[in-house]
């Protein structure tokens, strides 16, 4: 007669109470069962070096039992606790130098990284099976007939991450910098240094790297220390701040089921910032904002000022406003704000001119470079969602239409070939009289319902490729109103156009439909790249 024998073996977390002796020990909290269960035979489990995990063998009838380890891990005698230290598992090595046992309760101190393995060879007088379940299904694992004897052999694959070791390079204009050094290492007001991430050794995943003002005794830091921070693998950190200042970075490993751990190192050299020998210039685009501020962005520092308006003029659709205020943005102080008295609009032209006369200067005691005649960007809002106006998630939120008339025939294509903004765009080709028919659903909370009375505006891009035979119609169709933006085929080929349409509408927007309707032959042909969908309310200055 057949035996079927359930043996359960458990990893154990929390504090197990007992002795080291054949009787099983109670565990008063049990975990990762199911973990065990759903790998089978060689489980991968996860846990920090320095730390230990605990196995129970439940197993009946055995007349043989024994544990094996790695070489270079350790058993320890319990019981533990939470916190428990390095030092405490240290002190709690039992059998040192040995690594198998016949205990029925193990505790296994990793002090080696790496894949690990914890074995357990059970012997039976009589066949038995191993029942487990896989996350799915139940599935058997049989014993294997070893002479007069059965005998089920079990190993545990446990990954064991090293202690996390920061490794950086840092450079300055491309030369490398001797980290071991104490030098002071200059760097100019505005200037940066790069820093990359070399760490592999206990697999971290993140790191943010930092640049502070240095640690004072008695004193604690806060986020105002902080004068230059990223997270990025290489970081590229500008110094705008004279002074003396301290740089490090903290590395990291963090994830479900992941041992947490993280290091800082700081470089041991001290940076100094001192005055650029740059002109104190522009830098990037002068943008409006939101609430109709005009940022001014400058490779610097602005020191504090007052009364500086006079030496400044805005100019909106070729005319001259007068300005409210010129003041140093209060969280980045390379940054300009200009605010008008009267209101700005969306279609206006603005520009922004500095004749250099006032005495703004720079934390570094250098003066702005008079400019003339700035364009400012206009700040706008599109009130499709991103990724229904773009295509930049490969155009997940589009896909074919099957209207009334007929399926999508042609080829629909979401490609980085060529983009009107961004890296992608969606290409729609056909040919022998193919119609084209894509939409795009706005999901929960997107509904966009216009108001009754106002005039609102609908653009998109398109470049045309080829056409040897014209389609009869582009149009673009705002749904559930069956309202559409008619679009002659007929376009300047190889490059970026743009197609406008207004409309008022009391109604309410939940789906895009795009269409390329064949001519009447239906031999037409056609491909184009389609991108920058938009919908907004009109603004007219009064």
């Amino acid at each position: 007669m057949k035996y079927k024998i359930a043996i359960i073996v458990l990893v154990l977390a929390g504090v197990i109470l007992g002795c080291q002796d054949d009787d099983y020990d109670a565990p008063n909290d049990l975990a990762a069962i199911a973990f065990y269960s759903s790998a089978g035979r060689s489980t991968e489990l996860q846990i920090g070096i320095f730390d230990y995990m605990s196995f129970s063998d439940l197993s009946q009838g055995t007349i043989e039992h024994l544990w094996t380890i790695d070489e270079g891990n350790s058993f320890l005698e319990g019981p533990f606790g939470f916190k428990d230290s390095t030092e405490v598992f240290e002190q709690n090595i039992i059998y040192p130098g040995e690594l198998e046992t016949e205990d029925k309760t193990i505790h296994v101190f990793f002090q080696k990284s790496g894949l690990q393995k914890v074995r357990l060879r059970n012997v039976f007088e009589k066949y038995v099976e191993f029942v487990g379940y896989n996350g799915e299904e139940e599935y058997t694992f049989p014993a294997v007939e070893e002479g007069d004897k059965w005998v089920i052999d079990t190993t545990f694959t446990i990954k064991v991450f090293d202690t996390i070791i920061p490794n950086i390079e840092v450079r300055q204009a491309g030369e490398l910098l001797d980290q071991n050094s104490l030098d002071t290492i200059y760097v100019e007001a505005g200037d940066e240094l790069e820093f990359k991430d070399l760490s592999t050794i206990g697999e971290p995943n993140g790191r943010w790297w930092f640049a502070r003002n240095p640690k004072r005794e008695g004193v604690e830091q806060t986020e105002d220390d902080i004068v230059a921070s990223s997270s990025d693998s290489i970081a590229n950190l500008v110094f705008k701040k004279l002074g003396v200042f301290e740089a490090g970075v903290n590395v990291s490993r963090t994830g479900q089921f992941i041992p947490q751990d993280n290091d800082q190192y700081v470089l041991p050299r001290p940076i100094k910032v001192i005055p650029s020998s740059k002109p104190f210039v522009l830098t990037g685009d002068i943008a409006e904002q939101e609430d109709e501020t005009i940022f001014v962005p400058f490779n610097g520092e602005f020191a504090p000022f007052i009364g500086q308006e006079d030496f400044f003029t805005v100019t909106v659709n070729g005319d001259e406003f007068e300005i409210e205020s010129v003041t140093i943005n209060a969280t980045d102080a390379t940054i300009l704000e200009i605010k008008l008295i009267e209101p700005i609009y969306r279609p206006d032209v603005i520009t922004v001119s500095y004749n250099g006369a006032g005495t703004l200067q720079s934390t570094d005691t250098r003066s702005p470079v008079a400019f003339t005649d700035e364009m400012v960007v206009m700040h706008d809002v599109n009130m499709l969602p991103i990724n229904v106006a773009s295509f930049e998630d490969g155009g997940l939120r589009w896909g074919p239409f099957t209207p009334a008339w007929g399926e999508n025939q042609g080829e629909i294509e979401y490609t980085t070939d060529r983009a009107f903004d961004g890296e992608y765009s969606m290409k729609l080709s056909t040919e022998a009289g193919q119609r084209s028919a894509v939409t795009s659903f706005l999901e929960g909370g997107e509904v966009i319902n216009f108001e009754a009375g106002k005039q609102y505006v609908m653009r998109f891009s398109m470049y045309l490729e080829s056409s040897s035979v014209l389609p009869a119609e582009i149009s673009w169709w705002r749904l559930h109103e069956w309202t559409q933006q008619w679009v002659s085929p007929d376009q300047v080929m190889g490059e970026w156009i743009t197609l406008e349409h207004q409309f008022t509408s009391g109604g309410e927007l939940a789906q895009l439909y795009f269409r390329i309707l064949p001519n009447g032959a239906g031999d037409s042909d056609y491909v184009a790249y389609f991108d920058d969908f938009y919908i907004n309310e009109v603004e007219t200055r009064p």
